[in-house]
């Protein structure tokens, strides 16, 4: 499904239950607190824009995908409600790959289960760093961001101010 939230931004949904039209592609983890929600639609806009990346991320290994951005055209992400589990086990293995980075930020291959979270279009690079935002049901959060250009599109400033984002305060 594709929904176009109120500010005319293009947001991909995972199954009804888990990010619904009413909350502009955010999880129920997510609901009442608007200040967070606003900043980390800011934030997935900006990273979007300002870098190679075509898709963004928001995943807590408890509470699953928390905020989806991006145009999922030719969805390849097929995890539904019913496969929640499966969609948690992804991000545990994204997030277990962030634990070899002193910077907390890895880049993926298609090949890797975090894959199956993005579009086809959006696997050539995927990128995951770990974050904290301090919402959901608690455990680690990260920014999965998925392009459909290779690494080396990514300039050394952009993957700084990424990690740059997980350091700062809680979103």
């Amino acid at each position: 499904l594709i929904v176009e939230s109120g500010e005319g931004d293009s947001v991909g949904l995972v199954g009804s239950s888990l990010v619904s039209k009413n909350n502009n592609g955010f999880s129920p983890a997510m609901e009442g607190d608007k200040s967070a929600m606003k900043s980390i639609q800011r934030l997935a806009q900006t990273i979007v824009s300002l870098t190679p990346a075509t898709h963004f991320l928001v995943a807590n290994e408890e509470d699953g995908i928390l905020y989806r951005y991006g145009i999922w055209d030719d969805d390849n992400s097929t995890i539904d409600d019913e496969e929640n589990d499966c969609t948690t086990t992804i991000i545990k293995a994204a997030l277990d790959a962030t634990t070899s980075s002193r910077a907390g930020r890895v880049a993926l291959p298609s090949e890797h289960p975090a894959s199956k979270l993005l579009p086809t279009s959006a696997t050539r690079c995927i990128l995951v760093q770990s974050i904290d935002i301090g919402y959901g049901s608690g455990g680690k959060s990260c920014l999965i961001i998925g392009s459909d250009k290779l690494l080396p599109a990514y300039t050394k400033n952009d993957l700084r101010w990424i990690g740059q984002l997980a350091v700062e305060p809680k979103i």
